[in-house]
């Protein structure tokens, strides 16, 4: 049974009004819950690192070994936050061919289905492009595949490796 109009609406116009209201540079208001930022602070980085602890170690049991592989200290790190709480990250490392390398994205599960994961990617997408990297690479869990084809990624043939029990592609985008 479909629901009148005025109903509709009305449930509409609660729900923009629960969205938190910001102010842009340009004065405007906006209803985007997202912010995303770099990781700089000793608590952005626990931040960052909680995240993908309750990821890729608790929920998809990922050995913690393999998530601290000893490159977070030589990469840009991005948290980013819906409605001011931690909700996402990932990281990028730069390698000596200017390329640069996207990982630990991870998305907490009561923020997936609202785009975080691709803002992040974007995100280090466009770190990357400041650093001077003309084309970056990932290994997400092959699953993920046809989401990173969507923002413009190719599978490299033959590149799967295993992380844990997981199996994990190679994906690179010309910048």
């Amino acid at each position: 049974m479909a629901l009148p109009d005025s109903v509709t609406q009305q449930h509409a116009e609660q729900s923009r009004l629960l969205q938190p209201s910001v102010m842009t540079h340009h004065g405007m208001h906006t209803s985007d819950p997202v912010r995303i930022k770099e990781a700089k602070t000793p608590e952005e980085v626990q931040q960052v690192l909680a995240i993908r602890e309750a990821v890729f170690v608790a929920e998809q049991g990922i050995p913690a070994t393999l998530d601290q592989d000893g490159w977070d200290d030589a990469s840009i790190h991005v948290l980013a936050f819906y409605q001011e709480a931690p909700a996402a990250t990932g990281r990028m490392t730069g390698t000596t061919d200017r390329e640069g390398v996207l990982a630990r994205i991870a998305v907490l599960p009561a923020y997936r289905g609202r785009g975080l994961g691709k803002r992040v990617v974007r995100h280090l997408e466009e770190l990357a492009r400041r650093e001077g990297f003309t084309a970056v690479t990932l290994k997400p869990h092959h699953y993920l595949e046809s989401f990173y084809r969507t923002l413009g990624y190719e599978t490299v043939p033959g590149s799967t490796t295993r992380a844990g029990s997981h199996a994990l592609i190679t994906m690179t985008k010309t910048l």
